[in-house]
C-alpha cells in the first residue's frame, strides 16, 4: 500500500500541474479573445484615417473648384464691363465698340489670372460677341442645358491634351436683368499639383479624380503609373457614388479605396493605398501586443505556480481573482484610449499642416493686395482733385471736352471708382479674416500648455463651419449668437480645445438637419435654427456654453454622450469618437469637466469649465 505521505505528494504534483496547464490555458485563450478585436479595431482606425485623408482632399479640391469660379464671377462683376454690354443690349453702343473695349477688359482678367487662359463673353441670346484666349464654346451645349441665374462649372473638357474647366457666369444689369454670359476656361494646374501631391499618403497612396462618360469613367489626370486607365473594378463603384452620392471604402486587387462624389458636381474622388502599406503598422502593433500578452501570461503562469504549492487543498480567493480581471480589463481600456488619442492626433497633424499651408499660401497676395489699395486710393483723389481744379479754373471747356465728359458719363466713373475701390479693400479684408480663423483652428499644439484666447479659438471653428449654417434652398442660415464675457487667456492645447469647439458644433448642425427633415422652409424660418454661446468666468473657472434648439436627446442617450464607440447617427455619417475624444480632452489633458443636459424637442447644452491657470 501507499503510505499517506506518498499519496499526498502525488495529489500535490497533479494539483500544482493541472492548476499551472489550466491557468496557461486560460491566459492563452484570454491573450485570443483580447488581441482578435484589438486587431479589427485597429484596422477600422486605418480605415477611419484614410477617409479623413479623403475628406482633406475633397475640401481642398472643392477650394480650388471655388476659387475658380469667384475669378470668374469678379471678371464678369467688372462695373465698366456689365456698363458697356448693358449699352449693347439697348441699342446706345455698337458691336465693334462692345468689342473694343472689353478686348482690353478681358485680356486684362486672364493676364491677372494664374489659371485663366480663356474668357468668352456672349449675349443674352447666347451670340458670340468676344473672344480672348482659348476657345470656350466647345462646352457651351452642356452650359446652356444647365443654364441657371447662378454659376455653374462644366468639364473637365480636354484642350490641346490638357483637361480643362468651364465656368458659366449670368452678367446682369443694374436692373438685375440677366442680359449675357462670361464662360471661363481655367487650365486645371492647381487640381492637377493636388492629385499629385502624395504627401502623407505613403509610399503606395494616390488621389482620383473622374467623371462620368457614358458606360465608363475618365479620370482626369495619369495614375502613379502613367496609366490613363481607371482600374475596371473601381468603375462600378464610383459610378454609384456619384448616382447616389455616397461615401464608401471598399478593398480590391490588394488596394484599399476611399470613395467619395466632391460636392455640387458629378466628379468622383477618390484615395487608395496598397493594403500591406495601410494594415501594415496595425500587424506590427498586434505582433507586440500578442508577445506582450504572451509573456504577461507566461511570467503569471510561472508565478501562480509557486504561489499554489503552498495553497493546494484551499479555495482560491475569489477577491484576488476578481482583481486580476479588473487589472487586465483597465490596462485594455486604456490600450484604447491611447489608440484613439495616436489616430486623432495624426488626423489633427494633417488637417493642421493642410490648412496652414492653405493659409500662408493666401496671405502673401492678399498682403499684396493691402498694400497697394490705400496708396491706389490716394491717388485717385489726387487725379480727381486735380480734376475738379480744372474745372474750377476752366469753367468751359470747349466742345470736344464736354462731349467727352458726357460721353464717359464722369459723374458716374467718379463715385463708381471710388467704390470700386472700397469694395476691393472690404473683399481683402474678408479674405484676411478667413485667413486668420484658419491659422488660428489650425494652431499646433507643444509638449505643454499655452496661453490662448478662447473668444478666438471659437470664433475661427464658427468661420470654418460657415459653409455648412449658411442658407440654402430648403432652409434659412442657422443663426450664431454670441453672448461673451470677459475672459482672461487660458493656460491651454489650442489645437486641442478648436477641436472640442468643432465637434460639439458640428453635431449641433447635424441635429437641426434631422430636425428640419419634412419641415418647410417657411416652418423653418418661422421657428428657426439657432446656436447660442455663452462664456464667462464662475469660481475662477471659464465656463463655455454652447446651446442649441434642436431635436434634443433622451435620458438613455445623454447617459452614454461620452461613451467611446456610442453614436445616433447612421452608418458611414459617424464613429462615436467625437464626444469621447472632447470628454477625455476636457478632463484629462486639462483637468476641467464638460456637461450635457438636454430635453426632448427643445434643444441641448454642453457646459465646458477649465481652470484659468
Amino acid at each position: 500500500m501507499n503510505s499517506p505521505s506518498k499519496s499526498s505528494n502525488r495529489l500535490q504534483r497533479n494539483l500544482s500541474r493541472y492548476s499551472t496547464a489550466g491557468v496557461f490555458c486560460v491566459s492563452l485563450v484570454v491573450a485570443l479573445v483580447s488581441v482578435i478585436p484589438l486587431y479589427n479595431k485597429l484596422k477600422t482606425a486605418q480605415e477611419q484615417d484614410l477617409q479623413a485623408k479623403l475628406s482633406n482632399r475633397t475640401l481642398a479640391a472643392e477650394q480650388v473648384r471655388q476659387g475658380n469660379i469667384q475669378v470668374a464671377e469678379q471678371v464678369t462683376s467688372r462695373t465698366f464691363a456689365r456698363k458697356m454690354l448693358s449699352d449693347y443690349v439697348q441699342g446706345e453702343a455698337s458691336l465693334a465698340e462692345l468689342r473694343e473695349l472689353s478686348l482690353f477688359d478681358l485680356e486684362d482678367a486672364i493676364d491677372r489670372g494664374k489659371s485663366l487662359v480663356g474668357v468668352s463673353r456672349f449675349d443674352r441670346t447666347n451670340q458670340l460677341l468676344v473672344q480672348v484666349g482659348v476657345d470656350s464654346t466647345l462646352g457651351l451645349s452642356d452650359i446652356l442645358q444647365g443654364e441657371t441665374d447662378e454659376s455653374i462649372t462644366v468639364g473637365p473638357i480636354a484642350i490641346d491634351n490638357h483637361p480643362h474647366l468651364l465656368v458659366s457666369s449670368p452678367i446682369f444689369s443694374e436692373q438685375q436683368e440677366r442680359i449675357g454670359r462670361d464662360i471661363a476656361v481655367f487650365r486645371m494646374l492647381d487640381m492637377e499639383r493636388l492629385v499629385a501631391e502624395s504627401s502623407g499618403l505613403g509610399e503606395t497612396g494616390e488621389m482620383l479624380l473622374a467623371q462620368e462618360k457614358g458606360d465608363t469613367l475618365e479620370l482626369f489626370f495619369p495614375l502613379r503609373n502613367g496609366s490613363q486607365v481607371l482600374p475596371e473594378p473601381l468603375v462600378p463603384l464610383l459610378k454609384d457614388a456619384i448616382a447616389q452620392d455616397t461615401t464608401g471604402i471598399e478593398h480590391y486587387d490588394g488596394q484599399v479605396i476611399a470613395f467619395q462624389t466632391l460636392p455640387n458636381t458629378d466628379w468622383a474622388i477618390a484615395v487608395q493605398m496598397d493594403r500591406q502599406e495601410l494594415y501594415g503598422g496595425v500587424n506590427q502593433d498586434l505582433i507586440f501586443v500578442g508577445l506582450a500578452v504572451f509573456t504577461v501570461s507566461t511570467i503569471a503562469t510561472i508565478g501562480l505556480v509557486f504561489v499554489l504549492r503552498p495553497l493546494i487543498g484551499r479555495v482560491t480567493d475569489a477577491d484576488e481573482l476578481e482583481k486580476e480581471v479588473l487589472a487586465k480589463t483597465t490596462a485594455f481600456e486604456e490600450l484604447k484610449q491611447t489608440q484613439i488619442q495616436l489616430v486623432q492626433s495624426e488626423k489633427m497633424s494633417s488637417l493642421g499642416q493642410l490648412v496652414a499651408g492653405v493659409a500662408h499660401e493666401i496671405n502673401n497676395p492678399v498682403g499684396f493686395l493691402k498694400g497697394n489699395i490705400p496708396p491706389a486710393q490716394d491717388h485717385v483723389k489726387d487725379l480727381l482733385g486735380l480734376i475738379d481744379l480744372y474745372q474750377e479754373k476752366m469753367p468751359n471747356p470747349d466742345a470736344d471736352i464736354e462731349d467727352e465728359i458726357k460721353e464717359i458719363d464722369l459723374e458716374f466713373v467718379r463715385q463708381d471708382l471710388l467704390n470700386i475701390l472700397n469694395s476691393m479693400n472690404s473683399g481683402v479684408d474678408r479674405i484676411r479674416n478667413i485667413s486668420d480663423a484658419l491659422r488660428i483652428f489650425s494652431r499646433q499644439d507643444r509638449d505643454h500648455k499655452t496661453e490662448f484666447n478662447i473668444h478666438e479659438g471659437i470664433d475661427s471653428t464658427i468661420l470654418i463651419l460657415k459653409h455648412r449654417t449658411k442658407g440654402n434652398e430648403q432652409r434659412p442660415a442657422v443663426e450664431v449668437v454670441k453672448n461673451y464675457g470677459e475672459l482672461p487667456e487660458v493656460q491651454c492645447f489650442p489645437g486641442q480645445l478648436n477641436q472640442v469647439f468643432m465637434n460639439i458644433l458640428a453635431n449641433d448642425i447635424d441635429a437641426f438637419e434631422e430636425a428640419n427633415q419634412g419641415k418647410t422652409f417657411e416652418e423653418i424660418k418661422a421657428d428657426p435654427n439657432i446656436i447660442t454661446i455663452t462664456t464667462s468666468v464662475v469660481d475662477k473657472q471659464v465656463q463655455i456654453q454652447i446651446q442649441d434648439n434642436a431635436c434634443g436627446m433622451k435620458l438613455e442617450t445623454i447617459e452614454r454622450i461620452f461613451e467611446q464607440g456610442f453614436t445616433t447617427k447612421e452608418v458611414g455619417k459617424g464613429t462615436g469618437l467625437g464626444m469621447a475624444i472632447a470628454h477625455q480632452i476636457i478632463t484629462e489633458k486639462h483637468g476641467g469637466s464638460i456637461e450635457c443636459s438636454s430635453e426632448l424637442g427643445k434643444g441641448t447644452i454642453f457646459t465646458i469649465a477649465l481652470p484659468i491657470v
